[in-house]
């Protein structure tokens, strides 16, 4: 386990905005060398630009999550630039939202391609750097929707943050023995096994 991130290799997908970039932000402000992925091409370089005018050493990769060999080529650029990889951070969403009796299966599939399999590839792309690294971190940016809570138009946003909490528990459970771990759900205070405490708000019971 390392205490400081300074000069570790981090990939933020989705890293182009939003919650993505916070978090690009913090990591470089703290000294680690950073890859944002997204597919504004446009944005994604302005981003990186503005970050490393802050002082961070960030860069942008192209990347659709929802391709397993965009999520390699992310990872290689990574490893190439940066000698390694030691943190995957699997943020990249989409939350369109649609009435479940008007959803098309398009809209389905595009909300779970990104969000639910797009971390699914992701981490299986980074899972050799991460092991080569001996302490590599995987975060993953989910939501109490879907878990906890719901809204109206949600419902294939909250699957998709649902299942992303079960690949989670289930996945690093196993690969914390190889030298892996992510942050939640395998910390001490909250068990895979314990589902969470707080009961649906109304919400979730509406369409």
């Amino acid at each position: 386990m390392f205490t400081s991130i300074s000069g570790r290799s981090v990939l933020v997908t989705g890293g182009t905005k939003g919650i993505g970039k916070g978090l690009a932000a913090g990591f470089a402000a703290e000294g680690a060398k950073v890859v944002i992925t997204g597919r504004d091409a446009e944005l994604g370089v302005r981003t990186a630009a503005e970050l490393s005018a802050a002082g961070g050493t960030v860069r942008y990769a192209a990347g659709d999550v929802s391709d397993p060999a965009s999520c390699a080529a992310a990872v290689a650029t990574a490893r190439e630039r940066h000698g390694g990889l030691d943190v995957v951070c699997c943020n990249a969403g989409i939350f369109p939202a649609a009435p479940l009796d008007e959803m098309t299966p398009a809209q389905l599939d595009d909300v779970l391609s990104v969000n639910l399999k797009g971390t699914f590839f992701m981490v299986q792309a980074a899972l050799p750097a991460l092991k080569e690294s001996g302490h590599g971190r995987v975060i993953v940016t989910s939501s109490i929707t879907g878990p906890v809570t719901g809204f109206t138009g949600w419902t294939a946003y909250g699957a998709s943050k649902a299942g992303q909490l079960g690949f989670t528990c289930g996945r690093w459970r196993r690969r914390s023995r190889c030298g892996i771990s992510a942050p939640w759900p395998t910390s001490p205070t909250r068990r895979c096994s314990s589902p969470p405490t707080r009961r649906p708000t109304s919400p979730a019971r509406r369409w």
